[in-house]
């Protein structure tokens, strides 16, 4: 069995194991359903949700704003991260405002993103936005710092330009940390979305759990968390996907 297959079969095989333990745990303790309905049961919610009502509207909704802000949380890290690496003053002067944003917790941040940028897309793609940037940012920080010195004094004295000592050490020494950084963020991101949908939106799957909690519906809890772990899981598995296709001597 090849390294790949083992990855995909190990947890099909303990998916079992969790809906058995899943059920005798309802009936030793006769759990009722409106606490912890029977996976089948949920199973069957969260199709009718997605195939009769508005789950897909409310995936969508989410993901956009985890796409868009993956985007710009990218970009901006590592458009930040090139910056401080290069420059000491700079980064005295900006990290630790950087730090201090970075350390305090998301959900006490978003009612405050919410009355600036509103009840849309906006207040959600800046949280995630935060939550992409940091990781991406000390990642490139990190990987340009830990360059050999004795590879820039031979570009000095092949007279190369910044360009070129960006393109052939900079860029190819920090892919694998920047990537890897990338990989982090990614999975962060859903928290994001969904932190600032549940502190206040009118859609997306953060809503969804702040709804179904205020009408003490666990099937519509569950089937979201459960809606929110796929969609994650399909994120890591692209992310993870696009770092083997870069650095693919490493395989």
């Amino acid at each position: 069995m090849t390294k790949e297959r083992r990855k995909v079969l190990l947890p099909l095989l303990f998916f079992p194991i969790i809906i058995i333990l899943w059920k005798a745990y309802i009936a030793l303790f006769n759990v009722p359903d409106y606490l912890l309905p029977q996976p089948e049961a949920l199973l069957q919610t969260t199709i009718d949700l997605l195939v009769k009502g508005d789950m897909l509207y409310h995936i969508y909704i989410t993901l956009k704003e985890v796409f868009i802000g993956i985007i710009i949380g990218i970009f901006s890290g590592l458009i930040l991260g090139y910056i401080v690496a290069k420059s000491r003053y700079i980064e005295k002067l900006i990290m630790p405002f950087v730090l201090i944003v970075q350390t305090a917790p998301k959900i006490s941040l978003a009612p405050l993103f919410i009355l600036w940028f509103g009840l849309g897309l906006e207040s959600k793609i800046a949280l995630v936005i935060l939550v992409v940037l940091f990781p991406v940012m000390v990642n490139e920080i990190v990987a340009i710092r830990s360059i050999d010195k004795n590879m820039y004094n031979l570009m000095k004295i092949l007279n190369s330009t910044s360009f070129q000592k960006f393109y052939h050490i900079e860029l190819p020494y920090s892919l694998e940390a920047i990537l890897s950084g990338i990989k982090v963020a990614v999975t962060q991101a859903i928290t994001g979305a969904v932190i600032g949908e549940m502190i206040g939106a009118k859609a997306g799957l953060g809503y969804l759990l702040i709804l179904g909690n205020e009408t003490y519906d666990i099937k519509l809890v569950l089937s979201s968390i459960f809606v929110l772990s796929i969609v994650g899981l399909i994120l890591y598995i692209i992310a993870e996907k696009i770092e083997k296709r870069f650095l693919i001597w490493k395989i």
